[in-house]
């Protein structure tokens, strides 16, 4: 794994956040020594000084981006044909100015040799035409790639949709800590696994509503420095 910014950023600090309860769970439990046991165990070093710990972390990294990325994400924007870089070049979306738009287009054909469909035809076929624009934004990606802002965006949505991936996981710990810390009444780290509860439910609530805000910060960044170059 490289440990470059959108990976410490979009990536790890997800995944720290998601083992919150498990680490509450391993510090606080009262069963036999089980501490020890897991403080052990996630030392012991498999290759060179590559730990079972940070295979873990490795592991719960994908897992998080797999639940956001196919659960989520791709639910939500129909495997980019309903991503805010598909909507906001159709003729019937408002977000941009029809004079913005054309723009965007006499540059796409440019570059890429490729004329998104005009109104008409976006009309008589709107599934095709949403496809050939995932086509020409994916080009647009690898022309504009990490732009002057657009990493930042890119990690903030990376940030929110692999944290909300992994709201899940955390959500069943947080409970599972809550049934188990109050029945040893220890209130206050039931009282912690509450509020975690809340926090990764909030997260799972209005899971649509941050991932299209950063989807749509994303997009409009996309393009603009698709322009500017």
């Amino acid at each position: 794994m490289k440990f470059d910014k959108y990976t410490r950023t979009a990536r790890i600090y997800p995944s720290i956040i998601i083992l919150i309860p498990f680490l509450i769970f391993t510090i606080y439990c009262d069963i036999g020594n089980l501490k020890e046991v897991f403080d052990d165990l996630l030392k012991i070093k498999l290759i060179g000084n590559i730990t079972i710990s940070a295979v873990l972390l490795y592991l719960l990294t994908q897992v998080n981006r797999f639940i956001g990325k196919f659960l989520f994400e791709k639910n939500m924007f129909k495997n980019e044909l309903e991503m805010p870089t598909t909507n906001f070049l159709l003729f019937n979306n408002s977000v941009f100015s029809t004079e913005y738009k054309e723009q965007l287009r006499a540059q796409i054909n440019k570059d890429f040799q490729i004329d998104l469909p005009n109104k008409q035809e976006e009309i008589s076929d709107t599934l095709n035409a949403r496809k050939i624009i995932v086509e020409a934004v994916g080009l647009i990606r690898q022309k504009v790639k990490n732009g002057r802002l657009l990493l930042q965006h890119n990690i903030e949505y990376g940030f929110a949709r692999n944290l909300i991936g992994g709201a899940i996981i955390g959500l069943s710990m947080s409970i599972f800590d809550i049934l188990y810390f109050f029945k040893l009444d220890n209130k206050m780290i039931g009282g912690i696994s509450i509020v975690l509860t809340l926090g990764f439910g909030f997260l799972l609530l209005v899971h649509k509503l941050i991932i299209k805000h950063l989807g749509n910060q994303y997009a409009k960044r996309l393009f603009q420095e698709y322009l500017q170059k």
